[in-house]
């Protein structure tokens, strides 16, 4: 006894052990699986938006469509949001399953075009895959059935610890029942049976837990990418007549906005089954503004360095700017905004190159689905400018620095205006196109010209250009991007 009563002494006065609580982590890495309900694909829209969120892949499960209808929805998809880069695995067939609204979701476009190729591999193949070769754990997304999970658990059980945790949408926990439980009892049933943590998220019956026609009409009305790809699902003729009936319920969107906004949910615990966990409320209205603000463009979970919340406000930026501010967050998002912003202050000046730069270490850590501080860089911009001026927009986008040692000067090659980032055993060249190298130059040698290098005429017209370029050229569409193999 005397030896409890120390222990516990021990463990109420050893500093920080209850004096604070965790910090909520801002950022995730995701394998999000899906039977491809029009609500997932709303799921997936908004976690695709986020950029702390990052999408190691997506696997199609049987359900709401079949597995292979499914995987060629999220393909489409991803082809919206220039993700093309995130693998689809395909999962199995489940006998017995196909729900009355099927027919329904076959015949929503998720895309205007038919993206990327379904990867080879069965879908429980690659998340063993994924889990063995990825260094830190991963939080599983589900939003139909269990049975690509469970497969991959039976088939190697050591895989468990790799799993920080599963989240799930299913109908009720106590008594266990829904759709997507009834889908695949065996498999969930194998889960629940196991020590990995699965958090259960329901909609609970809520009336007003509805993606109603306010919400469609902020989608309208917003410039921002996910504005544009649910807009363009909801608008169609069948999408649109359901929505108006306020047939869509908040399901499986459920789950994005737990992952960015626990404190919107109240979970409980299942005292005899430890590793499970439900929500037994939520907070419809902090939800739904969640979802408007992300489709608005103003959502912000980051947690920056010095500042609380990374300044947009139009009073605190020079006259020139405030112009751009609205259309260039709509456009290209809030982090490319803050990468522009932190890249001209710590360059002294509003350059071209130095954006082009901004823009190109945002594209790369989305091709790696990676946040800041992740990637190795060897840039062949050289040491002087105008294309040197890349290095500090890669900089700053990227985390990569010269403090930290991870980026790289090529010298035994001409500069240009390009990099190869690297991370882990990949690595991608991000060059300028040759046609925007063009207009680039012919803009600097018009300024010369006009004007000469100590005019401050130049100086002046280099950053109209700047600004112009800032807002007109998407990063998707400016750069070529090569696959590289790490020898060359």
């Amino acid at each position: 006894m005397k030896k409890i009563v120390v222990s516990l002494i021990m463990i109420f006065i050893t500093p920080g052990v209850w004096s604070q609580p965790l910090p909520a982590k801002t950022r995730h890495t995701v394998i999000i699986d899906s039977d491809c309900a029009i609500d997932d694909m709303r799921s997936i829209s908004l976690l695709l938006a986020q950029p702390e969120i990052t999408i190691k892949a997506i696997l199609s499960s049987d359900g709401s469509l079949s597995p292979r209808e499914g995987a060629e929805k999220i393909c489409s998809l991803l082809h919206e949001f220039n993700r093309d880069n995130i693998p689809v695995a395909c999962g199995d067939v489940v006998t017995g399953v196909n729900p009355p609204w099927r027919e329904f979701n076959r015949n929503i476009s998720w895309g205007s075009q038919p993206g990327g190729k379904v990867i080879d591999l069965n879908a429980a193949d690659y998340l063993s895959k994924e889990l063995r070769n990825e260094s830190e754990k991963i939080i599983l997304v589900c939003l139909g059935s269990l049975t690509n999970v469970a497969k991959a658990i039976k088939e190697d059980a050591t895989l468990l610890p790799k799993i920080e945790r599963i989240i799930w949408y299913n109908d009720s926990v106590i008594p266990l029942q829904g759709f997507n439980y009834e889908c695949d009892k065996e498999s969930a049933d194998v889960l629940f049976k196991s020590n990995v943590r699965i958090e259960v998220i329901s909609n609970l019956n809520k009336y007003n837990a509805l993606f109603d026609s306010s919400m469609y009409a902020v989608c309208k009305q917003s410039k921002t990418q996910l504005a544009t790809v649910l807009r363009n699902v909801l608008s169609q003729p069948l999408a649109l007549d359901k929505l108006q009936q306020n047939h869509f319920m908040l399901c499986d969107d459920l789950l994005a906005l737990y992952i960015t906004n626990p404190e919107l949910f109240g979970i409980t615990i299942i005292t005899d089954n430890l590793n499970v966990r439900y929500n037994k409320d939520y907070d419809v209205q902090g939800v739904k503004e969640a979802i408007c603000d992300m489709i608005n463009g103003n959502y912000i979970s980051e947690r920056n360095v010095v500042f609380n919340r990374f300044p947009i406000q139009r009073e605190m930026f020079n006259y020139d700017i405030r112009p751009i501010i609205d259309s260039a967050i709509a456009r290209y998002g809030y982090e490319e905004w803050k990468a522009n912003v932190m890249t001209d202050e710590f360059h002294g000046h509003l350059g071209v190159f130095s954006i082009v730069g901004a823009k190109m270490g945002i594209k790369a850590r989305e091709l790696f689905g990676v946040g800041a501080d992740m990637l190795e860089v060897t840039t062949y911009a050289g040491t002087k400018p105008p294309y040197s001026c890349l290095n500090d927009g890669i900089q700053v986008s990227t985390g990569s620095t010269l403090g930290m040692g991870t980026i790289h000067l090529a010298t035994h090659s001409k500069a240009k205006p390009s990099a190869v980032f690297t991370y882990k055993n990949r690595s991608i060249r991000i060059s300028l196109k040759k046609e925007y190298l063009e207009q680039v130059d012919a803009d600097i040698k018009e300024g010369i010209m006009k004007f000469g290098l100590m005019d401050d005429g130049y100086w002046k017209l280099i950053r109209h250009n700047a600004l112009k370029y800032w807002v007109e050229w998407d990063r998707n569409k400016i750069f070529d991007i090569v696959e590289i193999n790490q020898k060359n």
